[in-house]
């Protein structure tokens, strides 16, 4: 099965329609799902409000597709997955529908969907600062713990 296919039939949250009209950039396309150890987002290149959150799995990945508020907030605020404090507009409020009944469940992410390399920064810079006194490898696994709690959230059954 195509990566395509794999990521199209991940997506937990939105109908097969929505998932086939999907837009994958070349970076996802490329990913190699059966070693997938890190987060990955990313925007629709076409309808910039529209984005997805894959997440790892026991055997697949979780795909979560989220919707971008208008604006970004202009403040400086944290991302409650990658927990990296980001100047403002770095830092955006995203939700997630959780089918049809109108619930969804929203957290303030990165606005570019770029944890996995946020936590990867060593030095903090005026724009990104990520948590301070843990290692790569402990926020890499807080990441994907907090990915991970979050995706089984928007899932879980009502």
């Amino acid at each position: 099965m195509s990566t395509d296919t794999r990521i199209r039939a991940a997506m937990a949250n939105c109908t097969k329609g929505e998932a086939t009209r999907m837009v994958l950039p070349a970076e996802i396309r490329a990913l190699d799902l059966d070693t997938l150890a890190d987060v990955v987002g990313w925007r629709d290149a076409k309808a910039p409000d529209k984005a997805v959150l894959l997440v790892p799995g026991d055997v697949e990945p979780v795909g979560i597709a989220l919707r971008a508020a208008a604006n970004p907030v202009g403040a400086t605020a944290m991302c409650a997955l990658c927990r990296t404090t980001h100047g403002p507009g770095g830092t955006s409020l995203f939700s997630a529908p959780r089918g049809r009944g109108g619930d969804s469940v929203g957290t303030y992410v990165c606005s570019d969907l770029g944890c996995a390399r946020h936590i990867t920064v060593q030095k903090a810079t005026a724009a990104l600062r990520p948590a301070p006194g843990l290692s790569v490898e402990e926020r890499r696994a807080g990441l994907r713990e907090r990915a991970a709690a979050f995706a089984a959230q928007v899932t879980a059954p009502r």
